[in-house]
């Protein structure tokens, strides 16, 4: 088949889905005439992901990629809630109807959040009552929680594990299906879960796990071949009897750092693949569930100095895994995982390797990519799902269990559309988690405190200011009219003013500032132009200051101000072309005043 004629693929990634008219063993509430298994708002507002409107969210995404005449469509891992036995039985009924309404296929590769090790893990979750209260529905019997009306033990619950865990969607790529021109695993081409077993060892080398691998490469039409990866690993705990509570490792942050360690036969196998395809004239693509590149623009030494190690930094993938990709002669790789938007690319020897970090459907900015491919290129479209209505249904149950318990919501039930939910939970997050979690107490204390004027004037100080400080120091800074006229000339260079600044918090910032990492390109679209001339107009005071001293306030915000600009300034992740003789990644709609290309830091 000409590569002209080659149908066009949707991806979607971390769709983490939950169906609230699924049953989880538990009562629920009955609102509009259906029983409802509903997860707390409460909950949603800590989390870094939504959780109810995953159901919606599936069906408004594979709505309109069946409207645009898409028939391959591709879950990228995390497809659903937690892996609960019924949340994958319901993400299968969903899929089942896409196939049976338009001849949709689906090829998945599985998440840290869909099956874990050999034998699964329990669950526990809270949904509300009918009068807005809460109870727990867990697989565990010994499940306390002294907050819940009632715990009910429900094996729907369960998480499990290989293979058990891939019986509910087999057919989506994990097994050999009739009209697949071709389906191979790195150990063959029986299906078999006996036949995909590899070794895996504790650290000190005295534990031996057999578990199973579920990557396979697939032909679903002729020239092109998908290479989907399983890139959780589960390591034996030094010291646990296999069984036993604790026995393996979470895969969480381990991805593709442990594949070097722990499966090694892998990227033999991909070796081999490429080689193949490159002789049959076949186009190869590769998919798992963790980035193979940094996903954060360049951005992981300033975040480490920064907030120290957090859970995003220790799931960056290390040069290593890039110099393994490209020595097994992968070039284009898409990933999940990390709910970010982002186009990564690195070169070595003449070579290159281009991760496609997608977005999650459950976490701002909301959105899938359809993929084109050509003769020497792929066109890659990212397709937002923000004009998706939210359900009312959704927003009167939420009513049930904000009105008694008068929880903070922000802005997110303040909006119409999924979109702004999205916008708004984000936001929120910044001070419900992110500044409670992982940021130093004296800068997160200051960003609570400060607005964007305060930090521009910061900016100007000549001699280092300790953190505890700032406060008092931006405060004699407003008698200091020395400062405050450079101040003045400054941000007048930059079409700003002290005043228009002063109405933009600190907090205002750091949201948008998370609302770019997370969605780069996509961002745009939600943070105004005039707003990022303001950011860029303070970040600059920060670029052009000499900061010795790593411990002064100016040196930390510096720091902030240089990773936003990362994010605004990387390679193009909305709607985007790669070439794949060049490495050379482009705008597919180039206008007079974009370059075709925005280099990146990598």
């Amino acid at each position: 088949m000409p590569p002209s004629e080659h149908p066009r693929i949707a991806v979607i990634a971390d769709a983490h889905f939950h169906d609230p008219y699924a049953d989880y063993g538990f009562p629920g509430i009955v609102q509009g005439g259906r029983r409802l298994t509903f997860r707390l708002l409460a909950d949603t507002a800590r989390s870094t992901r939504v959780f109810n409107e995953s159901y919606f969210a599936l069906h408004h995404a594979l709505d309109e990629i069946a409207r645009s005449g898409i028939r391959h469509v591709i879950l990228l891992g995390d497809y659903s809630d937690d892996g609960q036995v019924e949340t994958v039985k319901g993400v299968k009924r969903v899929l089942d109807g896409y196939a049976a309404r338009y001849g949709m296929r689906f090829y998945a590769t599985v998440g840290n959040h869909d099956l874990f090790g050999a034998a699964g893990r329990h669950r526990a979750k809270r949904f509300m009552n009918e009068d807005g209260s809460y109870s727990v529905v867990s697989s565990d019997p010994q499940v306390r929680d002294r907050g819940a009306r009632s715990i009910i033990t429900s094996e729907r619950m369960y998480c499990q594990g290989y293979p058990d865990g891939l019986a509910a969607v087999a057919d989506v790529g994990f097994f050999p299906r009739p009209g697949d021109l071709h389906w191979e695993t790195p150990f063959g081409t029986d299906g078999d879960p006996a036949a995909r077993l590899y070794d895996v060892h504790s650290p000190d080398g005295k534990i031996t796990r057999s578990l199973m691998d579920v990557s396979y490469l697939i032909e679903p039409f002729p020239g092109v071949w998908l290479l989907m990866i399983d890139a959780n690993v589960f390591v034996p705990v030094d010291g646990v009897v296999p069984g036993e509570t604790g026995d393996l490792a979470d895969s969480t942050s381990a991805g593709w750092n442990a594949m070097l360690t722990h499966k090694q036969f892998i990227f033999g196998w991909m070796k081999d693949v490429s080689t193949r395809a490159r002789r049959l004239g076949k186009t190869l693509l590769a998919f798992s569930h963790y980035p193979v590149l940094d996903p954060l623009d360049g951005t992981l030494d300033d975040e480490v100095s920064l907030l120290g190690r957090t859970g995003m930094s220790e799931r960056i993938p290390v040069e290593a895994v890039a110099e393994a990709l490209i020595e097994a002669g992968i070039d284009v790789h898409f990933s999940g995982h990390l709910h970010v938007n982002d186009t990564a690319r690195y070169r070595s020897g003449g070579r290159f390797l281009i991760n496609v970090a997608m977005p999650s459907l459950v976490a701002f900015p909301g959105a899938y990519k359809v993929v084109t491919i050509g003769e020497h290129h792929l066109d890659v479209e990212t397709v937002g799902i923000e004009a998706m209505p939210l359900n009312p249904e959704l927003r009167r149950t939420y009513d049930r269990e904000t009105v008694p318990s008068g929880l903070d919501a922000g802005g997110m039930l303040d909006v119409s559309d999924y979109g702004g939910f999205l916008f708004e939970h984000l936001g929120h997050l910044v001070g419900r988690r992110f500044l409670k979690r992982e940021w130093p107490m004296d800068i997160a204390a200051l960003v609570r405190s400060l607005d964007l004027a305060d930090l521009a004037a910061l900016a100007l100080m000549d001699k280092p200011v300790a953190t505890d400080d700032t406060v008092g120091a931006i405060a004699a800074a407003g008698d200091d009219k020395m400062l405050q006229g450079r101040l003045s000339v400054r941000l007048k260079a930059a079409g700003a003013t002290p005043d228009v600044l002063r109405e933009i918090s600190a907090m205002d910032f750091l949201a948008d500032w998370y609302r770019l990492r997370m969605g780069s390109d996509l961002a745009f679209g939600w943070i105004t132009q005039e707003r990022m001339a303001l950011y860029r107009a303070v970040g600059s005071l920060y670029a052009q200051g000499d900061w010795t001293d790593a411990s002064a306030a100016q040196a930390r915000f510096a720091l902030i101000f240089r990773m936003f600009e990362k994010c605004a300034s990387g390679l193009p992740s909305g709607n985007f072309r790669i070439d794949r003789m060049t490495g050379v990644i482009g705008l597919r709609h180039p206008t007079a005043n974009a370059p075709l290309e925005r280099l990146g830091t990598r």
